[in-house]
């Protein structure tokens, strides 16, 4: 593993260009408010009562920079975390380089064309494929340079399954997509009139398959950080590994029982479960750790 120093360029290039990912989020999430008061349209009846508006949960204009903002918060953070581990890889400089440019250029580019100046596809395909294909080709090589270190430091073993959970969590984005394309059911008219389908928001299975996705992106994130703090805290190596593996086979069986195969509860409950208490049992232990340095 490559040790990751702070003088090191290529970490200030990915710091740089994480900096700026992280800022471009924040700033969707005051486009969308600026756009919600420009138009009087508020989600909240309190925001609307000081604003002089009216609640209005289907603006289209609304909806759709709410949906590059969700798009960015569905993508950005697992280049954050696949960026960082792809770094402890010793990538070739330059091509790690590119890489991170590339990425951040064409989310800046998605989210123009998505939400300031709509344009027809491919426009924002092209701008969504290539940050996808970016992250997918650092965190298969993650996985590949890792792949036989299992037995090695603990370390190690969690950045295979934090990788594994990263491409896990893309690969829900994809299902989303391929299962809209199956059903003709889009959210956005470029794409309806691109793939010849229609305009349609309560899809059963396309809003079951984003469900599922949402349930990884509020469940993985706090894996990677729960599971990171916990290693500085010494644990038993081969009672953190089991954790770690035990959590990464039953998030894979939450998506399938609730996305692919819909199995009857308890199914998708214990899938959901022991995850969530081993990242409960993690972040105690890490309190407790620390509770004398607080």
């Amino acid at each position: 593993m490559a040790a990751i120093q702070l003088s090191d360029p290529l970490v200030q290039t990915y710091i740089f260009y994480s900096t700026i990912l992280a800022l471009k989020l924040l700033a969707m999430g005051t486009l969308t408010s600026l756009i919600r008061m420009g138009r009087g349209s508020f989600a909240n009846p309190e925001d609307a009562k000081a604003f002089r508006g009216k609640v209005k949960l289907d603006d289209p204009i609304v909806e759709r920079t709410r949906r590059a903002h969700l798009n960015d918060l569905e993508n950005i953070p697992a280049f954050w975390i696949l960026g960082a581990l792809y770094l402890t890889t010793a990538p070739v400089a330059g091509w790690a380089t590119l890489l991170f440019r590339v990425y951040t250029v064409c989310r800046v580019i998605h989210s123009l064309v998505y939400a300031v100046v709509p344009l027809p596809q491919p426009a924002r395909g092209a701008a969504y494929m290539v940050p996808y294909v970016i992250k997918w080709y650092m965190g298969v090589q993650t996985v590949l340079y890792y792949l036989s270190a299992l037995s090695d430091p603990l370390v190690q073993t969690y950045i295979f399954y934090s990788t594994i959970l990263a491409l896990k969590l893309l690969a829900m984005g994809t299902l989303t997509s391929l299962i809209r394309m199956g059903r003709g059911s889009f959210a956005n008219p470029e794409d309806a009139k691109a793939f010849r389908g229609k305009v349609k928001l309560d899809d059963p299975i396309v809003e079951r398959t984003r469900r599922a996705h949402l349930n990884d992106l509020e469940n993985i994130p706090a894996f990677w950080i729960l599971g990171a703090l916990y290693l500085t805290t010494a644990p038993v190596a081969g009672w953190a590994t089991l954790l770690f593996r035990v959590y990464t086979v039953c998030r894979v069986i939450h998506s399938l029982v609730y996305a692919v195969v819909p199995l009857p509860q308890p199914a998708r409950g214990a899938a959901y479960m022991v995850p969530y208490v081993i990242k409960w049992y993690m972040g105690v232990q890490t309190v407790l750790y620390y509770l004398s340095a607080a």
